[in-house]
């Protein structure tokens, strides 16, 4: 193998074992501090999480579908490094029905009175202009009762 094959395969193999590393952190982030928000106790989380690294000055859209007459409790929660998150539930037509800029709260539960698909639009705040940006997880955890 050439000099230039071996040096692609080891940034590939850098990088594979960064982004590994970066997610079984952000998983960590929803067991320890998702599930306890959510109460599972009372809430039944979704086999399907949203975990995943952002920096400040980003945002993420998540499309989720929830079932009339089911109860749910929207958990958004950061990496303790990150500014707190703001979190908007809006419907297709980016009309809100719930933001945390509003409540201050970091999760929202409510009643789905319809079969509907929405949007949870995370944000997370800019850094100071004379700060670098920091970086963590972020997680968006959905669950339901009956």
């Amino acid at each position: 193998m050439n000099l230039k094959v071996k040096h692609i395969i080891a940034t590939a193999l850098f990088v594979f074992i960064a982004l590994t590393s970066a997610n079984a952190q952000c998983i960590d982030l929803v067991k320890t501090k998702g599930f306890t928000y959510l109460d599972t106790s009372k809430y039944i989380p979704e086999a399907r999480f949203n975990a995943l690294p952002l920096r400040e000055g980003d945002n993420v859209d998540i499309y989720k579908s929830f079932f009339k007459g089911r109860t749910y409790r929207i958990v958004v929660v950061g990496a303790e490094n990150m500014p707190k998150l703001n979190f908007k539930v809006t419907n297709f037509q980016r009309q809100i029905l719930y933001d945390s800029n509003i409540t201050k709260e970091e999760s929202w539960d409510f009643v789905s009175d319809k079969n509907q698909n929405l949007i949870i639009s995370v944000e997370v705040p800019e850094a100071a202009k004379d700060k670098k940006p920091q970086s963590g997880c972020i997680a968006v955890v959905v669950g339901f009762s009956y």
